[in-house]
């Protein structure tokens, strides 16, 4: 039944991406209006599937913008409690849900350092989104399989 779910599930993909594609200017333009006035460097958080697309994010974000990107490392947040300067930083956390305790609790905290936080999530309502400057929805619609084909994709978009 899980093969059925999945295969089920990617096929609405190329749907999930047109739309996103169609919003490409607007979801951009969101961006600029809460950068910070210097951008230092870009920062990405993911667990599972979504830590993937965050490493594809941060090869398109450095290339695009010219800043240094990399990926957040949450266990230095959530584990041993790190105080790191985040001014003048971009935070992209990306959660299918919104709900992955990891990126929720390190994207609060680099809130909490200075950082302007973006969230990519198909979870509008989640603490992901709560503690967020700006949330910008993958609209994949719900996701039976746990891989999460649809929203991973369109977190790549």
């Amino acid at each position: 039944m899980t093969g059925f779910l999945m295969a089920r599930e990617m096929a609405e993909q190329p749907v999930v991406l047109a739309a996103i594609a169609s919003r490409a200017g607007e979801l951009s333009e969101q961006i600029r209006r809460i950068l910070p006035t210097r951008l230092d460097g870009i920062s990405f958080v993911g667990r599972g599937s979504s830590d993937n697309a965050a490493v594809l994010g941060r090869y398109a974000a450095e290339i695009a913008s010219g800043r240094p990107a990399g990926l957040a490392a949450p266990s230095l947040h959530t584990r041993y409690d790190a105080k790191v300067d985040y001014r003048g930083y971009l935070v992209v956390g990306l959660s299918q849900s919104g709900a992955t305790p990891e990126v929720v609790t390190t994207c609060e905290r680099l809130r909490e350092s200075g950082a302007v936080v973006v969230a990519i999530t198909n979870g509008k309502s989640s603490a992901l989104a709560a503690v967020s400057h700006l949330v910008l929805l993958t609209d994949a619609g719900e996701e039976l399989a746990v891989p999460a084909t649809k929203t991973v994709t369109a977190e790549m978009a």
